[in-house]
């Protein structure tokens, strides 16, 4: 994202902003500032967890999506991100 904006002083600091020329006040400056922005910094990351079992330990006949629950909400509350849980099995012994 390209982009431009004037940030106008005066003696007593910053007075505010505008994104065509301003008209100033006789004791008021205005910077122009440019801004070369990359997109990727506006989305939010994607977080991904692998786990891996031992294949020698032995897995009970269900798994309780409450875990999940709870710990994919902890994480989505806390960073904003959304998050996929899923339970895969893994083939060639991996």
């Amino acid at each position: 994202m390209k982009n431009s904006a004037y940030l106008i002083f005066g003696r007593s600091g910053l007075r505010g902003t505008r994104q065509s020329k301003p008209n100033l006040k006789w004791d008021e400056i205005a910077i122009k500032v440019s801004f070369d922005l990359p997109d990727s910094l506006f989305t939010r990351p994607q977080i991904e967890a692998v786990i891996t079992v031992d294949k020698n330990m032995v897995l009970p006949e269900t798994i309780n999506p409450e875990i999940v629950i709870n710990s994919k909400e902890l994480i989505e509350q806390s960073t904003g991100c959304k998050i996929d849980f899923k339970v895969v099995k893994e083939e060639n012994g991996r």
